[in-house]
């Protein structure tokens, strides 16, 4: 390449590390099952690389896209991605359709996001917007990336991606009619520390109406989910900072609005989301794991 045509693009930028990582890799020591996770979870990340994994596929259904023209949301040609070690960042370049290509980075991001979770991993990060360098060779740099680290790494704290005050100034956010509302407007929120974005676990309340996201699907999903909190509320016994995180996503996967599978013929209804209970409730005892709490009242049920 001539470094004459090497200049600075405006892009959306979002860096994204995963959480626990170095633990993982330190238990792969005397676990084969987490090398296989590992790997998994690398190739996984390295094959967003391909600008195929960025499509459409999420924002066809979207009512609002489609008033709008789904083409217009269109990122895939527009998207470089540089996956390196336990972190991905991925940029979107812009001209004056911020509100579409935003759309469609989210409603990816959260997707990948779930499909991470299921697996037991976390990822924590941040997106903003600026002057970013980033090429298909992996080359990538410029205040955009520094301010999406430091989002991160300084304010995103818990299991989530949080958006920053500069794109939320140039998007149509917050919603103020109808006629103005964009597919990620589903998937925002301002959490109870001031901080604007979405967690793992939203894609399941946005998505759950959409034809290919069964029932059985969503409730194995949900399970895994479940799993991956509850297993790492009891396994944080000498890292008080994970047990807040997931101590936080216990809280957010609480408040999913998850509507019942309704069965009209019967005119019965099955809960599709089972809520993680607080320790030991309405049980007498000092148990200390969660899962007791679980498996009491699962038994219960039966």
């Amino acid at each position: 390449m001539e470094t004459a045509n090497i200049q600075y693009d405006q892009r959306i930028v979002a860096f994204i590390d995963i959480l626990g990582f170095k633990e993982i890799v330190k238990q792969s020591e005397f676990d084969s099952t987490k090398i296989e996770l590992i790997y998994s979870v690398l190739e996984f990340l390295k094959g967003l690389e391909k600008q195929d994994k960025w499509d459409l596929k999420l924002i066809e259904i979207e009512e609002d896209a489609q008033k709008k023209g789904v083409a217009n949301f269109d990122i895939s040609g527009r998207t470089n991605v540089t996956a390196f070690s336990d972190s991905i960042v991925v940029s979107v370049k812009i001209e004056n359709n911020i509100n579409e290509m935003t759309s469609t980075l989210i409603v990816n991001l959260a997707y990948i996001g779930a499909v991470l979770m299921e697996k037991g991993i976390l990822f924590r990060g941040g997106i903003t917007i600026g002057n970013l360098m980033h090429i298909d060779n992996g080359t990538v740099f410029g205040q955009g990336l520094i301010e999406a680290y430091q989002l991160e790494t300084r304010s995103a704290k818990y299991p989530r991606i949080i958006i920053s005050d500069k794109l939320l100034g140039k998007l149509n956010y917050p919603l103020e009619s109808k006629r103005n509302r964009y597919p990620y407007h589903q998937y925002l929120d301002r959490f109870e520390d001031g901080c604007v974005g979405f967690h793992q676990m939203i894609y399941y309340q946005v998505i759950q109406g959409w034809t290919e996201m069964t029932t059985d699907i969503l409730v194995q999903s949900l399970v895994k989910v479940r799993k991956t909190i509850v297993d790492g509320l009891d396994g944080s016994f000498e890292n008080p900072d994970v047990f807040e995180k997931f101590r936080w996503l216990k809280e957010q996967y609480n408040k999913l609005i998850i509507l019942d599978d309704v069965d009209f013929k019967t005119k019965t209804s099955e809960k599709i989301k089972q809520k993680i209970r607080t320790l030991n409730e309405d049980i007498p005892g000092q148990n200390i794991h969660y899962r007791y709490t679980d498996n009491f009242y699962a038994n219960k049920k039966r």
